[in-house]
């Protein structure tokens, strides 16, 4: 059984010694794809922009507008997108160096908010979404294409529920809680895996079961490290009254720091069980090599009498010499006397072992 291992990416970083705020950006990295969706209570557009210039006459024509970036091949129009809203500079270059711990930055007129989302296809890799939010807008930097904000999207089309009237600090309530619960498909995928394991494992262990099992600690403790800063990020933007985040937003925030405790209580639980399973699995390997053991020291017990049988009458004596060297290998029946015998000796200690119950 071939093991898919989850691994630990080195996100890239700046060089040391680098001057703090510079944006350093990827020679490999793709340019830019930048997508507005501006919006209000009544009216809604999206389109794809490639002129900066473009942002800041949405801006200016919508209630809220999300400025959302994939890809950071281009520094002066990262820095020129910063300059529009006037983002932290050190803000904007965590947002490129991908290897940001989730947490809560407060500035003047914005707050700045790093979050891990699940990639896709089932994948645990994790990716870095960065987000800006002040009181008209929203901007979030992608590391590449593809996320789990399609729903967002979906509701700001339809004008569904009270996302385009809420403001941009529901909005970004309405992603990180979509980051959220993008990883409860992953768990019930790890906890399918882990009842198939355990199956298997009570079952016929095998040893392609313990790496398989080890397999998904790794994945289990990647996930528990995607998730656990996850919680102070919601406790921060609940603990400290930011200006930016109304009132109405908190109970929303509140349900998602409930989701990102019920998840680490699932990831906790599977750790335990993972754990459970690789010593049920060492518990059953060792079960099943005593069972041989037991089946083949009941083997050689039952020959030992008569191997013993065999080599007396293996001797070689010289009858001739005296009437008690092995008188019985001249009677008529000595053959069948030596073989009966060895049967009754194999009988008895059969019966005798079962007896005891060492056979159940």
């Amino acid at each position: 059984m071939s093991v898919q291992r989850a691994t630990i990416k080195a996100a890239r970083r700046s060089p040391p010694g680098s001057d703090p705020g510079k944006l350093e950006v990827s020679p490999s990295a793709a340019k830019p794809d930048i997508r507005i969706i501006a919006f209000g209570p009544d009216a809604f557009v999206e389109r794809q922009v490639a002129e900066v210039a473009d942002i800041v006459e949405m801006r200016h024509a919508f209630q809220t507008i999300w400025v959302d970036i994939v890809q950071f091949g281009d520094a002066n129009i990262i820095s020129a997108i910063g300059d529009i809203f006037g983002l932290h500079k050190l803000a904007l270059e965590d947002s490129i160096n991908t290897h940001q711990r989730p947490k809560v930055e407060e500035y003047d007129d914005h707050l700045f908010i790093v979050a891990l989302m699940l990639g896709e296809n089932g994948s645990l890799e994790t990716e870095q979404v960065a987000f800006f939010m002040g009181s008209d807008y929203l901007i979030t930097f992608q590391e590449k294409p593809g996320d789990c904000f399609q729903s967002v999207r979906d509701r700001i089309r339809k004008a569904s529920g009270r996302i385009r009237s809420a403001g941009a600090d529901y909005t970004c309530y309405a992603l990180l809680d979509a980051i959220v619960d993008s990883y409860f498909p992953a768990l019930e995928q790890v906890g399918d895996r882990l009842e198939a394991l355990e199956d298997l494992v009570t079952r016929s262990p095998e040893i392609g079961n313990i790496a398989d099992l080890h397999d998904m600690k790794r994945k289990l403790l990647l996930l528990r490290r995607a998730i656990w800063p996850h919680r102070e990020v919601f406790n921060a933007l609940l603990r400290d009254e930011h200006p930016l985040i109304a009132h109405e937003t908190r109970p929303f925030l509140r349900d998602c720091y409930d989701h990102t405790a019920q998840l680490m209580d699932i990831v906790e639980t599977y750790r335990e069980m993972a754990s459970g399973l690789v010593d049920l699995h060492v518990s059953s390997v060792s079960m099943k090599l005593n069972e041989v053991m037991k089946v083949l020291t009941i083997v050689a017990t039952i020959f030992i009498p008569l191997s013993f049988i065999a080599s007396v009458y293996g001797m070689n004596f010289d009858r001739e010499r005296s009437p008690w060297n092995m008188p019985e290998l001249g009677w008529y029946l000595g053959y069948p006397f030596a073989l009966m015998l060895m049967c009754a000796s194999a009988a008895g200690l059969v019966w005798y072992i079962w007896k005891k119950g060492w056979l159940r």
